[in-house]
């Protein structure tokens, strides 16, 4: 596992800019498995400073700073179609810039220093694997793969920003390119930012999911076959010679990768998966017994844990430690722990199945999204907008659970905003404090919604006819997929220096999966049709056809457990609650009302705890 960091312009020639990078690249040296591997002199570290001192660049877990005339690069990642590595990416941006990225199969984090243009590009994968932060500022930029990287640079601010704590609270995490810190900036995925002396100066995509559609082949065998065709090269680039690792959940996903894994002889393969014991048994929130059942099936040495709920509390700090890009996902703690197991093992690669579910339509819920939208949404927005306003404002006492949908068609604005969301706008003033509303007032996350949905229309041929293919945009394209999903992993894979490898992150897969038809996607009620097919082979049929489960985590049986006992002070008095953003009244009167069996409020409670001790961590520690 590599990591990247540099710093640009003035800040780069003062006396102490070698020091400065020498502290950020210590934070970023995670001492992982593959430190064995490191033969440079400096432990696992380089650093390089252009003659002119214009730009410095530092990489940690690898042994240099490639060159190639004019060009310097620091580059976390791999490419998997070509000669893998980073001189493989440096080689294809040598040779083709920017555009040869758009082509090539590459989780990575790069930046590369023109002598000649004196400028420095900072690039990040297609679907957002990899991650890379900034701060620009009076005299210079710096940049690293980790937000608490650059917390080691003195010119680096360490406060919170109340706009997108605001965010945070809708979305479970904050939209690239914000992050909760003030100051920092995150790359979107498939995007590059051009940077000067003077700081960033233009930020473009150089990967878009919607480019180049593929016309409607009309042919259920020709999109099995060839999902299954590309599924298998992205899995293949991403191996490694000898022992490998992968997270099994017990879902297909997981499950058709340690198939195929072990179909192309990967020896020995080690699986993973945790579970709660509390809830051992419980088929709402345990796919232990089918992960086993996989197992068994293809031979796998199997690694199986159940943490007490006492473990799930006592691993909090450590993962809070992690997500210093905050995620409000409470899968974080299992696969934090099934992270630790590929660690203990003396494993530095694991494959896991991240992004299926999105791309392929995995999830129920997508189907029900599109039907609610069909069915009540258009019906409602074909209503002259002054009716829609007078029902939004009648919700509050006719229906007070359909406010927020009412208020948004009377406004004009989007049905689907993500698959999960906390708090919308109509609920902020409940949550937020007085000074803090104000604050956010003017930036509402359906802005941001707004803003993403437009840019999507504009580029699909039918705007949003078909409905289901909008949100699996909108969930691939934003925040979602490349901010929780694989943020969750990437942060937590880095601090224990573990690759993790996303096959179905590939981008030829990816681009031809979102290009199959509704049709072909659910049919006959299920759900990812196509990939059933394409893995019929590979897995019972039982395996298959059985309802999706996952890495699930029981946060409303927690919440009304001890759990709640050791959460509600972190609620009530800690970080944001305390700095006088999150409404106290408002966190006692939710934890009371879901530990009395009401409404689940669970999701929400969840975002403001790991909020809390996000801030305590990160922002007052």
């Amino acid at each position: 596992m590599s990591a990247i960091c540099g710093i640009l312009g003035a800040w780069a020639a003062e006396p102490d800019a070698g020091t400065h990078l020498d502290a950020m690249l210590a934070a970023l040296d995670t001492g992982g498995p593959d430190r064995r591997d490191r033969r440079d002199g400096r432990d696992g570290r380089a650093a390089w400073a252009d003659p002119s001192r214009a730009c410095r660049l530092g990489v940690a877990g690898a042994t240099r700073i490639l060159e190639r005339g004019e060009l310097a690069a620091a580059c976390d990642g791999h490419l998997f179609d070509g000669a893998g590595g980073p001189d493989g990416l440096l080689g294809v941006w040598a040779r083709d810039g920017v555009r040869g990225l758009r082509g090539a199969d590459a989780q990575f984090a790069l930046a590369v220093w023109d002598a000649g243009a004196r400028t420095l590009t900072l690039a990040r994968d297609a679907l957002g694997v990899r991650s890379v932060y900034y701060h620009e500022g009076r005299g210079g930029l710096v940049f690293a793969s980790t937000i608490e990287a650059l917390l080691r640079h003195p010119r680096v601010p360490r406060a919170h920003d109340v706009r997108s704590v605001s965010y945070f609270l809708t979305f479970l995490d904050v939209p690239a390119p914000g992050t909760l810190f003030e100051g920092i900036a995150k790359l979107p995925p498939g995007a590059f930012a051009v940077c000067r002396a003077r700081g960033v100066e233009r930020i473009d995509r150089y990967w878009n999911l919607l480019d180049d559609p593929l016309p409607d082949a009309d042919d259920a065998h020709h999109y099995a076959s060839r999902a299954r065709e590309l599924h298998e090269v992205a899995l293949e680039g991403r191996l490694v010679a000898g022992p490998m690792g992968a997270l099994l959940s017990g879902g297909i996903d997981s499950s058709a990768n340690v198939a195929l894994m072990t179909k192309l002889g990967v020896a020995p393969l080690h699986t993973f998966t945790v579970g709660l014991a509390d809830t051992e048994g419980d088929e709402r929130f345990s796919d232990l017994v089918h992960a086993r059942r996989v197992a068994q099936l293809t031979g796998t040495v199997h690694h199986e844990r159940l943490l007490t709920v006492d473990e799930f509390i006592a691993a909090m700090p450590r993962v809070t430690d992690a997500l210093d890009d905050l995620v409000s996902e409470p899968s974080s703690v299992f696969l934090h722990h099934a992270l630790e197991m590929v660690r203990d093992r003396g494993l530095s690669v694991v494959i896991t199945g991240e992004a299926n579910d999105e791309v392929s339509c995995g999830h129920g819920g997508m189907v029900r999204i599109h039907d609610g939208y069909h069915r009540r949404w258009r019906p409602l927005m074909r209503m002259p907008r002054a009716v829609r306003r007078m029902l939004a404002a009648a919700a509050p006492v006719v229906s007070p659970r359909h406010g927020d949908v009412l208020g948004r068609a009377a406004a004009d604005g989007e049905y689907f905003w993500s698959y999960e969301i906390g708090w919308t706008d109509h609920d902020k003033a409940d949550i937020l404090t007085p000074a803090a509303y104000e604050q956010t007032f003017h930036a509402p996350a359906s802005a941001v919604v707004a803003e993403r949905a437009a840019a999507i229309r504009q580029a699909r041929e039918d705007g949003d006819g078909d409905y289901l293919q909008h949100i699996i945009a909108m969930m691939m394209q934003d925040h979602y997929l490349g901010n929780l999903m694989l943020g969750k992993l990437e942060l937590l894979s880095r601090r224990l220096g573990i690759e993790a490898r996303c096959p179905y992150t590939s981008p030829a897969y990816v681009h031809f999966v979102y290009n199959i038809p509704r049709r072909f996607k659910v049919r006959g009620g299920q759900v990812k049709a196509f990939f059933k097919a394409a893995i019929r082979d590979l897995l019972p049929h039982d395996i298959i056809h059985r309802p999706k489960q996952g890495f699930r985590t029981p946060t409303p049986e927690l919440f009304r457990g001890r759990f709640g006992t050791w959460a509600e002070p972190i609620l009530l008095d800690a970080g944001l609650t305390r700095a006088g953003v999150l409404r106290r009244e408002t966190l006692a009167r939710l934890l009371a009302e879901h530990r009395k069996g009401g409404r689940d409020v669970s999701t929400r409670l969840w975002t403001a705890l790991v909020l809390n001790l996000w801030h305590e961590r990160w922002v007052t520690a």
